[in-house]
């Protein structure tokens, strides 16, 4: 048997007792002040949030507590949470646990995770998940699941929604390390009434430690291939019910081709407060990037360069009472991109007094520059139509701000419980060249565009007395300033099997919608045209599987098909038989495109073996419509079949290894130059621990082992065979 009810909650500790209680819940969220039709200066942001909770209860009081995905030296999961493991699957509560989930879903701990420089790097090689990278160490990545978009999956962190309205290229400009984080919980599957607008697809939910610590830290440096940089530190520190959590590290590289150098800056100070059955946690995070962008939107104006800079604070409150939960969560997150389609600086491009854009150098960089462009136009127009870039003025600058209040209430009976959330957001765009014209806007963002968006649900879930049956049925809606309303239902049941209930069947089924980013509407530049009419897109999705738990905890085999009828998809297309003949990709709603597929995964560990580990994938994604007189840029340019295998071993001489493997194979391969349909990733590494207390660490890790040629997105070359070595000194005050 489990060791927790369905819910994880306290209705285990109050069946059979009757009570009355009183429970007046005010949320009062967000109070935006823009001047929008004024001035879209300096953002004039005010928050007021008022959280009142009043209760009376004859209940005693709750005896337990939330439970961690990581013990307190920060170590991997303990061997019984493989199965036990509390997540949240894009259910309306808060978590449950990992065997129950009404969903595909899988869970990346710390031992994924500690190997890996960006996020992005660790889920390459999780079931289902579709990375598409512009560079390596997380310079720039989109993420996909189950044959989604980069902007169809949404990103949630210690369970608020961070969103990127600029567009969802930026989405993954998270300002954390991975060895900050806790775990990772990978929902494959659409869940737009729980997760939010944009959770289309599915989700990936970041989660930092809750844990006990030590006061300590650590310090860590690397160095490898394309003269690859890195310093890292970290320090914790315990005084009475908080704990501080500082992180700093700074990157960089030459790059692997010509103009992919980059520099990585990361810090974050996580504070948390304990107070017993409250609960606080305050996070702020900040990351700045500036990298060479060789061919990472286009490959007729290669030389590319950008910075962005990310800066994050959050606020979360938590509060269990003895039959109720409360939590809440103020959010802000500003970010801004600075796109040059020709790089400018010593030895790029220069501006000219007449306002062109000059390489001086011989050759065929001559040619790319923006005067030799124009100056070209008249000889090769008469033969092809020829769009010059003399309409180029200069970098692209992007800002924008995502401002949010939530609030969640879950009232747990005998053997049912109620969900109420609100998720309430502005998101705000100053530009060069998105949004509209506004008077008085400073010079360097002369346009701007702002909205406003809600999701809310009501939910309720129940199970039965022994526990075999659960089922919810959930009320979500989303509003929207600029695209309307849209209803949201779902529902799920899940039912164990068996005399020692091992076998799970589960089964769900919900809309989810996704609104046009600021990109979608407004972008108009260099071969790429934005649509103001365009619609959100919206998609109704079923899902059905099952798992095997054995009762020693350490195997799980799932699998799952779903299928996803999306309508309106939003995708950037170019019309193969245009008159004029034209070289532009215009951002359109196709009509509809049906998705369907299936996955299976096996996990195992081995308490006292070489193999510790192992994970196996196999996913497989299909779509009913191919392209007609059009080329799809993203709807239709998916991962079609890709097969994972992930194991950690324990080596003689207390050497701890990991092997990673990926076969992935696109949709489309004909779109890329590389000629290989399928491509082959491995990822090798060594760690050991040396002192008498493990507190200096050597590590090495060697990506694309096989020295693998692919395209990962567009024309992006990626790097082939490159290593990585690690240093690390962990530092622990004296008991």
């Amino acid at each position: 048997m489990r060791s927790c009810s369905d819910n994880c909650m306290p209705q285990r500790y109050i069946d059979g007792r009757t009570e009355r209680w009183l429970v007046a819940w005010t949320f009062v969220g967000l109070q935006l002040q823009s001047q929008r039709k004024k001035s879209m200066g300096p953002f004039k942001l005010n928050f007021i949030i008022c959280l009142s909770l009043i209760g009376a209860s004859t209940i005693g009081e709750l005896s337990a507590s939330i439970q961690d995905s990581l013990d307190v030296k920060g170590q991997p999961i303990p061997l019984v949470l493989l199965a036990e493991a509390p997540v949240s699957v894009g259910t309306s509560f808060g978590s449950i646990l990992k065997t129950d989930a009404p969903k595909a879903t899988t869970v990346l701990d710390l031992s994924e995770l500690k190997t890996a420089v960006a996020l992005t790097e660790a889920l390459e090689f999780a079931p289902g998940v579709d990375i598409r990278s512009r560079g390596p160490w997380g310079i720039q990545s989109d993420i996909s699941i189950r044959g989604g978009s980069f902007e169809q999956t949404a990103l949630l962190v210690n369970g608020v929604r961070w969103s990127a309205p600029h567009t969802g290229h930026h989405l993954m400009n998270v300002p954390i390390d991975p060895e900050d984080l806790g775990h990772v919980e990978i929902v494959r599957s659409g869940s737009g009434a729980m997760a939010g607008a944009g959770a289309f697809a599915g989700s990936v939910h970041l989660r930092t430690p809750t844990g006990d610590v030590t006061d300590g830290g650590s310090a860590a440096i690397e160095a490898g291939s394309f003269g690859w940089k890195r310093l890292r530190l970290h320090a914790d520190m315990k005084a009475g019910n908080s704990i501080q959590r500082f992180s700093m590290s700074r990157a960089e590289t030459d790059g692997h081709v010509d103009n992919s150098d980059a520099q990585i800056t990361r810090a974050m100070w996580v504070s948390d407060w304990n107070l017993g059955a409250e609960r606080w946690k305050l996070m702020v995070a900040l990351e700045d990037k500036a990298f060479g962008a060789q061919n990472f939107y286009t490959s007729t104006y290669p030389d590319q360069y950008e910075t962005t800079q990310a800066a994050i604070a959050q606020l979360n409150w938590e509060k269990t009472g003895t039959n109720w939960r409360a939590s809440a969560a103020a959010h802000g997150r500003y970010h801004r991109d600075r796109f040059e389609l020709y790089r400018e600086g010593t030895g790029w491009y220069q501006p000219t007094e007449d306002g062109f854009y000059v390489r001086n150098t011989l050759g065929s960089q001559a040619e790319a520059d923006t005067a030799g462009l124009y100056a070209r136009r008249a000889l090769r127009n008469v033969l092809k139509p020829y769009e010059p870039a003399s309409w180029y003025a200069g970098a692209n600058q992007h800002r924008s701000l995502t401002a949010a209040v939530n609030g969640k209430f879950q009232w747990f009976l005998d053997q049912s419980a109620w969900t109420f959330s609100a998720d309430v957001r502005e998101e705000i765009i100053q530009s060069n060249r998105l949004g509209a014209a506004v008077e008085g806007a400073p010079e360097m963002y002369p346009l701007a565009d702002q909205r406003s968006n809600v999701d809310a649900l009501v939910s309720w879930r129940g199970h039965s007395e022994s526990g075999r049956l659960a089922a919810s049925v959930t009320s979500g809606a989303n509003l929207n300033s600029r695209f309307g309303t849209n209803f949201l239902p779902s529902a799920d049941v899940r039912y164990r099997l068996g005399p020692d209930q091992e076998v799970v069947v589960f089964a769900s089924a919900g809309r989810s919608v996704r609104h046009p980013s600021f990109t979608d509407l407004y972008y108009n530049v260099g071969g790429a045209q934005g649509s103001e009419d365009l619609l959100s897109e919206w998609a109704d999705q079923a899902e059905a599987g099952g798992r095997w738990v054995p009762q020693q905890g350490n195997f799980v085999l799932e699998a799952s098909g779903f299928i996803r009828r999306g309508r309106n998809l939003i995708d950037w297309i170019k019309y193969e038989q245009a008159v004029p003949a034209q070289d532009v990709y215009q951002a359109a709603n196709l009509s509809s495109v049906d998705f369907e597929g299936w996955d299976v995964s096996a996990t195992y560990r081995w308490d006292a073996s070489i193999l510790r580990r192992a994970r196996i994938a196999y996913a497989w994604v299909e779509a009913d419509r191919m392209e007609q007189d059009f080329i799809s840029s993203y709807v239709l340019d998916f991962l079609k079949t890709k097969l994972d295998l992930v194991t950690d071993w324990s080596l003689p001489l207390e050497v701890n290894a990991g092997v990673r493997y990926s076969m992935q194979q696109r949709n489309q391969p004909f779109a890329y130059a590389t000629g290989n349909e399928v491509f082959h990733l491995l990822s090798l590494s060594l760690e050991r621990a040396w002192g008498e207390q493990n507190q200096i660490r050597t590590a090495i890790r060697m990506n694309n082992a096989l020295d693998e040629q692919y395209l990962d997105i567009g024309q992006v070359v990626q790097p082939g065979r490159h290593y990585r070595f690690s240093l690390i000194f962990d530092l622990k005050s004296e008991e």
